[in-house]
């Protein structure tokens, strides 16, 4: 039998199929263990072939995961929830505070308040509730992607810098933050977007935590005093706000190397 010339080598593509000596090795050793999990007694019956599947998928994953949530925050029905949580890759959370909307504030707490009951090796995407469309999106190359970053927070990025009132500290952020490998300065979309944010519920927990402490709405008379100049559109906008305050603050302090970097940007 002849054999054609094998083919150029081209770019590694990740759905191919193969096999060689090192893969073999791999796969031999733990197809005993996958054999006898598909057999060991259990009180509720032998795992399945799906459950096989996640099992496989989350044991590949860099660190471990107890959980994975989007979690939304939504003051009233909107039909993009059904959406959703129908067709979203993982359960989906509401999250709603009581009482009259006061603008994202009560998203800021809402968000704080809800990560109390969060472990912190869970991982929760928070998400705008109104105007983030499921297409279909498989929650493991989310997953793969958000751990490609080799950050516990990733935070999605827009090419506006909003809400104005950290224009002139933001501009210089992002050059810091590109020499800090927290993001890319040179990308359209390079600056904060509270609207979509995924990390571990520790980091999470910390970022959340560092706000809730130091947030303008603290003091709530200076807050609406600062509202009536500027408009009262700020407070639709006041999580991003904050959260541009601690990346501010953050950048600075891995810049200066008193903090470990535990957050970037989706450049």
């Amino acid at each position: 039998v002849q054999l054609l010339q094998k083919p150029p080598p081209s770019a590694e593509r990740w759905e191919e199929t193969w096999v060689d000596a090192r893969v073999r090795a791999v796969s031999d050793s733990i197809s005993g263990l996958l054999e006898a999990w598909r057999h060991a007694p259990s009180s509720i019956g032998p795992l399945s072939e799906r459950e096989f599947w996640q099992a496989l998928n989350f044991g590949n994953y860099p660190r471990r995961i107890t959980g994975v949530t989007i979690a939304v925050y939504a003051n009233k029905f909107h039909k993009n929830l059904e959406l959703l949580q129908t067709h979203g890759p993982f359960k989906v959370q509401i999250i709603r505070q009581e009482g009259e909307w006061k603008g994202t504030l009560d998203k800021l707490i809402g968000y704080w308040s809800y990560l109390k009951t969060v472990d912190d090796e869970a991982v929760v995407c928070f998400l705008d509730a109104f105007d983030v469309m499921p297409n279909g999106f498989d929650g493991h190359e989310l997953l793969r992607r958000f751990f490609s970053f080799g950050s516990p927070v990733v935070v999605s990025a827009e090419e506006n810098i909003f809400p104005r009132e950290v224009k002139e500290a933001a501009e210089t952020t992002i050059e810091v933050m590109s020499s800090l490998g927290m993001g890319n300065a040179s990308a359209a979309s390079r600056y904060v977007n509270a609207g979509g944010i995924i990390g571990m519920g520790w980091a999470l927990k910390q970022i959340y935590n560092d706000m809730r402490l130091n947030m303008a709405a603290n003091d709530p008379k200076m807050l609406m005093a600062h509202s009536d100049i500027v408009g009262h559109w700020f407070l639709h906008a006041y999580d991003q706000y904050e959260l541009w305050r601690y990346f501010i603050r953050h950048a600075q302090a891995v810049e200066e190397q008193r903090e470990t970097r535990i957050m970037v940007l989706d450049t």
